[in-house]
């Protein structure tokens, strides 16, 4: 007599703050493309709502939404929506394989409600310490982690930083699922990768953050040998309010700033002009912007720290990691695309490919299947 089938595993993936929605959507939908069954628990939110929408007419993908984030609720009204998300996900652990929390937004909540999980419980570390936290360690971070079944890291890079500050400990419970690659919109199709013969410009565009390394472009402003290459510099997004003076002195410089969150239109023109993109970061464990530039065909220079420089040394494309942030640095890369731009656009077209979600959730079932599932119960 043959086995009864056994039923498709099931996730629930917690983002309360829909903090990375577009990452939510693609490793919900990648999935959902396996077989499996997915619940979404998130909020509406001002920005990316298309990858939410997206998410509801997904096959195979539920979507249990709660008005959590700042963009659309007061925190008193936030507060408890996130209670009654977290409160959800428990009543219904039974029917979960995994409850997988991306992104912590009130950790006295979410410390007894993973403890209730037990062995349900699967925990994402994007970063090592929330964004703006100036400490090495974050107490709430390593406390989350001690409960969790499995530690998923978005990357190598960010796996080795999680350890390197918090302890080898934690090791034997992690597994690397790499970043995807990241549409502008839902739907998309990766765009192709070109050779880049004459870029027009060289553009950074993200949000500007002090360990984003864009005073890069200052040097690069006042650089001789930079001036005589007679390549624009322009800084797209957003800046953090301390870098304001920074902002004013490269407009002083000539450098076109423009300091604001794009409209998806402006931005999609802008990933498809024929420019070099700089990510000059300081530091760095893994980056969004990384994945949508590759997911948009788009031909980047980074400094070689965390995971832009460990992908792109992975493919082979040495010539475009900034040993230093330097103008030296980056004339030499400039001039090693200029020779060898059909080699480049090879590389970085392996890159995309493998990025593809359905190429890195191979490792799905190490990330979230339990390999003693009677301990769940």
């Amino acid at each position: 007599m043959s086995a009864a089938p056994q039923p498709a595993p099931r996730l629930a993936i917690v983002d309360g703050g829909s903090f990375v929605l577009p990452y939510d959507h693609g490793l919900a939908t990648g999935l959902a493309r396996r077989g499996w069954r997915v619940s979404f628990f998130g909020s509406g939110t001002r920005y990316n709502g298309a990858f939410l929408q997206a998410l509801r007419e997904s096959p195979g993908v539920e979507v249990v939404e709660r008005a959590v984030s700042g963009s659309v609720a007061p925190r008193w009204r936030g507060v408890p929506a996130y209670a009654a998300l977290l409160a959800a996900t428990w009543r219904r652990r039974r029917e979960f394989t995994a409850v997988n929390l991306q992104f912590s937004v009130l950790w006295p909540l979410e410390l007894p409600w993973a403890a209730l999980l037990r062995r349900r419980f699967v925990f994402t570390v994007h970063n090592a310490v929330p964004h703006g936290y100036a400490g090495r360690r974050h107490a709430p971070t390593r406390w989350l982690a001690a409960l969790a079944r499995r530690l998923v890291f978005v990357s190598e890079a960010t796996r080795q930083d999680f350890l390197q500050r918090y302890g080898p400990a934690l090791a034997a419970g992690s597994v690397v699922l790499p970043h995807g690659l990241l549409p502008l919109a839902p739907g998309l199709a990766p765009r192709p990768y070109a050779p880049l013969r004459a870029p027009q410009a060289l553009v950074f565009w993200g949000t500007v953050k002090p360990y984003k390394g864009v005073e890069l472009f200052a040097a690069l402003a006042r650089s001789p040998a930079w001036r005589a290459q007679g390549l624009p510099l322009e800084v797209h997004g957003r800046w953090d309010a301390a870098l304001h003076g920074l902002r004013d002195e490269l407009a002083g410089l000539g450098v076109k700033v423009v300091d604001a969150y794009l409209e998806a239109g402006a931005l999609q023109a802008l990933l498809e002009r024929p420019v070099l993109f700089a990510l000059p970061y300081q530091r760095a464990s893994q980056s969004g912007a990384l994945y949508t530039l590759l997911h948009h065909g788009a031909t980047f220079v980074a400094a070689g720290v965390g995971d832009p420089g460990a992908l792109l040394r992975r493919h082979g494309l040495e010539a475009l990691v900034l040993p230093d942030r330097s103008p030296e640095a980056v004339l030499a890369s400039l001039q090693r695309l200029r020779e060898a731009p059909e080699a480049v656009a090879a590389g970085l077209a392996a890159a995309q490919q493998q990025s593809r979600w359905d190429a890195v959730l191979a490792e799905a079932d190490a990330a979230y299947l339990d390999p003693d599932p009677a301990e769940s119960r």
